[in-house]
């Protein structure tokens, strides 16, 4: 049974995330909804597929962006397509002389409503980067509905809580502007035993491929496993398909991108490795860099990867026309020349945090390494303190020296232009 959603986005916020880190991808959003909604109708499910009962899009007709030197982007100029593709398009213009909207409040007002609702709607899609938004999740989860959050920036710790779903960056490039999938997505590269069902086989491998594809996170291989055995029942009796271990079954299949480790496996290519949950693990990373990568998702990378990764994005902010996903696929390759292997999230979020830091990638002239690392420092400072972690100056001393910084630091607030976190 279709699962019945709404879908709510609060357009000039995301939209503005875009923006700041892929202006391309940005207009393609807001250009192509009758592209990208289907999509999402399928894709990135916590339930059965998606069947669109309520979309609304809140937008300021009046809010625009600089195209260039001498020319604006009015957000109103969006309004047809996102009509066209089935949106119920409520103006919200500013009320305040800073360019502030109402946007947030009529979207927490008709998701009261519609909670209070004839129609049970099984699924809320909340697309923001507000925090604000973190009461009105509590109050749909209380209704014991599903929720996925849409927020193209670093979101808080309480949505990453709270939600069922939640796409980045990196899964709203793969929704807008997906690459083309190929033939064959999966591949069983060991010929099954002798009386193992084939037809189970196929079940098994569609069952992984599908959570694996629509997940965005690392998947639990306890919770996995539990899920095999209940649509496939015998298959643990049965010794998991002939490979004699769920581990062994799931190697088997040669899934794309794919990364295992004794409790997780996720897509290197989508996913931030998880924190390892060996109670031996490496205990030099300091406790404020541990409790950073739980609450903010702070990269899982080494120390000694720092550097290499602030020197490969000043290169490339010095030698190319600044694109996201071009940035994070070249800075992936680049280093894994230099044998430091770095995967495209790890590399988005530092792009995302270099941006709001103050020193993005296209800006003229090019950022250093020792600006990018800077910047970064000064981003995730903010952003874990705003998410409840205490910094004192012996933490901040320790995070600067993790990023290969000087000790000495002094944590400012970033402007107005570049606050998101």
């Amino acid at each position: 049974m279709p699962t019945k959603s709404v879908i709510l986005i609060d357009f000039d916020n995301v939209f503005l995330g875009l923006w700041r880190l892929d202006a391309e991808l940005a207009q393609r959003f807001a250009n192509e909804p009758m592209e990208w909604l289907p999509r999402l109708a399928s894709t990135h499910l916590t339930l059965d597929q998606r069947r669109w009962l309520v979309a609304r899009c809140y937008l300021n007709p009046a809010g625009w962006v600089q195209a260039d030197e001498t020319s604006r982007l009015y957000f109103s100029r969006y309004r047809a397509g996102l009509v066209r593709a089935g949106f119920d398009v409520i103006d919200c213009p500013s009320i305040t002389g800073a360019g502030k909207n109402a946007a947030d409040i009529r979207m927490v007002i008709d998701a009261l409503d519609l909670l209070k609702s004839d129609s049970r709607y099984d699924e809320f899609v909340i697309a923001s980067s507000d925090s604000d938004f973190v009461p009105l999740l509590q109050r749909i989860r209380a209704h014991d509905r599903y929720i996925t959050v849409i927020s193209p920036g670093n979101s808080s710790s309480a949505y990453r809580s709270l939600a069922d779903n939640i796409l980045d960056f990196t899964a709203m490039d793969n929704l807008i502007w997906p690459e083309a999938a190929p033939e064959e997505a999966i591949e069983i590269t060991d010929a099954p035993k002798s009386g193992v069902d084939g037809d189970k086989l196929k079940v098994f491998s569609g069952l992984v491929l599908g959570l694996y594809q629509n997940s965005s996170a690392p998947l639990n291989l306890a919770s996995l496993a539990q899920e095999t055995s209940r649509v496939i029942p015998g298959a643990r009796e049965d010794g998991w398909f002939g490979a004699g271990s769920f581990s062994n079954a799931i190697d088997r299949l040669k899934l794309p991108n794919a990364r295992r480790s004794q409790y997780f496996l996720w897509d290197e290519d989508r996913h931030q490795a998880p924190i390892s949950t060996d109670r031996n693990s490496d205990s030099s990373i300091p406790a404020v860099i541990t409790t950073m990568m739980r609450v903010i998702d702070l990269p899982r990378i080494t120390k000694e990867k720092w550097r290499p990764v602030f020197d490969t994005l000043a290169r490339y902010a010095a030698e190319h026309d600044f694109n996201l996903t071009e940035a994070t696929r070249w800075s992936r390759d680049t280093l894994e020349a230099m044998g430091e292997r770095v995967g495209r999230p790890t590399l988005g979020f530092v792009i995302r945090g270099v941006s709001f830091g103050g020193a993005p990638l296209n800006r003229v002239p090019a950022p250093s390494a020792d600006e990018l690392a800077d910047a970064f420092y000064h981003n995730v400072v903010g952003h874990a303190r705003d998410n409840g972690i205490e910094i004192d100056a012996a933490a901040e001393v320790e995070i600067a020296d993790w990023f290969g910084l000087p000790v000495s630091r002094e944590v400012k607030e970033p402007s107005d232009a570049t606050s998101e976190r």
